[in-house]
């Protein structure tokens, strides 16, 4: 199954890599995380610039409120039109 969630930030002027995908990350995981999970940190760099078909890597650690366990792991963010991104079930990589 392919889990799809975007982001669009078309009218916040510029394209910023770091808040675009930080916002994401945590939407993603409010959205499909059940309640289960919380983003503890998410980090994504700074200064990509914006290409359609472009990708590039977050770092991230989910907290399972269940076991009160950190997950460390990676997030790939994909560029798509109009400065939207969004993150594909299969682009998290969660220890």
């Amino acid at each position: 199954m392919l889990l799809v969630c975007a982001l669009g930030l078309g009218g916040c002027g510029g394209f910023d890599s770091a808040a675009s995908g930080e916002h994401l990350i945590r939407d993603y995981v409010k959205r499909f995380g059940q309640g289960r999970v919380d983003v503890k940190s998410a980090r994504c760099p700074s200064g990509v610039k914006q290409k359609v078909g472009g990708g590039y890597d977050c770092s991230v650690v989910l907290h399972d409120k269940a076991t009160g366990r950190d997950h460390p792991g990676t997030v790939t963010i994909h560029m798509v039109a109009g400065n939207k991104v969004e993150i594909a079930g299969q682009d998290l990589h969660i220890q």
